[in-house]
């Protein structure tokens, strides 16, 4: 039986690339295809499959916030990101978001069937990801100093949430939410919300 497949890219000859590709394989076949985040995840709701390939920058919704949202609703479709944005600055928070893997789309289509096909085995995937990244030598990424809590927090204020409505997203005090977004500044070495969403734009996080 076929493995199926959604596919998430806001460029169609993205799209038809991967279709040529997998189409090209006897193991995967392509069940949907979204052009935004919003079509990626109602995809991944309501559409039987085995596998996600997701984008990082897509429109409407990001890549990250589409996984963390899943993750959040309690659906554990695996999800591979395939994505131009180096796995260095990428792969470990694409992990920590509940991703099964991450490739780059630099890479070739023996390698992009046989990432698909480990993370549809159930295994993880970001070896070859991190490979590529440190390749490049790109410049680490501080978001990746934070803490699971901390991350939540940034996350609702890139969001625009107050402390309260974090607070009630993470089932915690506001007190605590207050205490996780001090902590993370200082990480960042930031002074503010504004600052952390400059520093967010700059790492491809918004």
């Amino acid at each position: 039986m076929k493995a199926r497949l959604l596919i998430a890219d806001d460029h169609e000859v993205v799209r038809q690339g991967l279709r040529e590709i997998f189409a090209g394989s006897a193991d995967f076949e392509v069940v949907g295809e979204a052009a935004d985040g919003e079509q990626a995840e109602h995809l991944a709701r309501t559409v039987p499959a085995d596998l996600l390939i997701l984008d990082i920058a897509l429109p409407l919704r990001r890549g990250m916030q589409v996984l963390e949202s899943l993750r959040g609703a309690g659906i554990a479709l695996p999800v591979l990101f395939f994505s131009m944005y180096p796995a260095a600055q990428y792969g470990d928070y694409a992990r920590r978001a509940g991703a099964q893997g991450f490739i780059g789309k630099d890479a070739d289509s023996a390698t992009l069937l046989q990432v698909a096909r480990r993370v549809v085995a159930g295994e993880r995937s970001f070896a070859v990801a991190d490979a590529q990244g440190t390749a490049l030598g790109t410049e680490a990424d501080p978001f990746l100093e934070l803490s699971r809590r901390e991350l939540e927090v940034m996350q609702g204020l890139l969001r625009g949430q107050t402390l309260l409505q974090i607070a009630q997203r993470m089932g915690i005090g506001s007190k605590s939410v207050s205490t996780y977004r001090s902590r993370l500044l200082v990480k960042l070495g930031l002074a503010s919300n504004v600052e952390l969403a400059a520093l967010a734009a700059r790492k491809g996080y918004l």
